[in-house]
């Protein structure tokens, strides 16, 4: 389909969405009271879209200046993604806002990603993949927080703009405090008052219609339709307004469950019992040189 097609097909699916009552963009937001945004380590991992948009802009102009002192063409990649990478919260919380707006995002991702294709990939040569990943001579492997090994080159172009844009100790700070608050995640999603707050959520959801066992549970079922509908847009239209419609009686039912503070009281007593000393000067560091790189990006 062409970029122009795609484009039309957007338009056509937000005017139908809009006419239900709903935006998948706009600034019109749903009354009501806000949910919390609980996000592991208070959130020092996360990010606006703004922010992520302008490291990411930096760091492929650094590979692309450390590729060319290495006598080797590199092309700085636009950023692609949506905002809704970041606006997403992890455990599944939703505001009555986002849901009117957006549902879960589903639909609207499909729709931007069908009318924003990424740029298609070029081969290369291995002299080429080695200038910008790094050589076997070099390759070391960590043992992250949530037990992912993450295995990386330290003389490859892309480790060492990494290293110029936030720190020496970056290749290692990042992918330890991301590990570190997937662990909290996993936990909190294990723990008993968490699951407590989860079953009475999907008790409300069952009474509103929408029966769900856990917070993932509703996008699954989005996700699986979007499948089939993909190619039908009467269907994909459809899928839109269901999907709106669940997320509105999921954020309601978050509300009316006190899910959010919930959450947040879970993660509290999970961080406590889980995060040394160590893993909080991580974090720190991690806060400490993302905010240094920020600085030198607005520059």
């Amino acid at each position: 389909m062409s970029t122009t097609t795609a484009r039309r097909t957007l338009l056509t699916v937000l005017l139908v969405l809009t006419a239900a009552g709903c935006s998948l963009g706009g600034e019109q937001s749903a009354r009501g009271p806000a949910a919390l945004d609980v996000r592991p380590l208070s959130g020092a991992t996360a990010s606006t879209h703004a922010d992520a948009v302008r490291l990411y802009d930096r760091e492929e102009h650094a590979v692309a200046a450390c590729m060319s002192a290495r006598g080797q063409t590199y092309t700085a990649q636009p950023r692609t993604a949506s905002a809704r990478g970041e606006e997403t919260n992890p455990y599944g919380l939703l505001t009555v806002r986002k849901a009117a707006q957006d549902g879960y995002g589903i639909v609207g991702e499909y729709l931007y990603r069908r009318s924003t294709p990424v740029p298609a990939s070029e081969s290369h040569q291995a002299s080429w993949q080695r200038a910008l990943t790094g050589t076997e001579a070099h390759r070391v492997t960590l043992r992250l927080p949530d037990g992912v090994n993450l295995a990386y080159s330290t003389d490859g172009c892309v480790a060492k703009a990494r290293t110029e844009l936030y720190g020496a100790d970056w290749n290692t700070v990042e992918p330890t405090a991301v590990g570190l608050a997937n662990r909290v995640l996993n936990a909190v999603e294990k723990d008993a008052n968490y699951l407590s707050a989860v079953r009475r959520w999907s008790s409300c959801m069952t009474k509103a219609g929408h029966p769900a066992k856990d917070l993932q549970a509703p996008r699954q079922a989005v996700d699986s339709r979007l499948r089939k509908a993909a190619s039908d847009e009467t269907a994909l239209r459809a899928l839109g307004n269901d999907e709106l419609r669940t997320a509105r009686a999921d954020a309601r039912c978050q509300l009316d469950t006190d899910l959010s503070e919930a959450v947040r009281d879970a993660q509290r007593a999970v961080e406590k019992r889980l995060l040394t000393a160590a893993d909080k000067k991580t974090v720190a560091r991690y806060v400490a040189d993302r905010r240094r790189a920020l600085a030198s990006a607005t520059a």
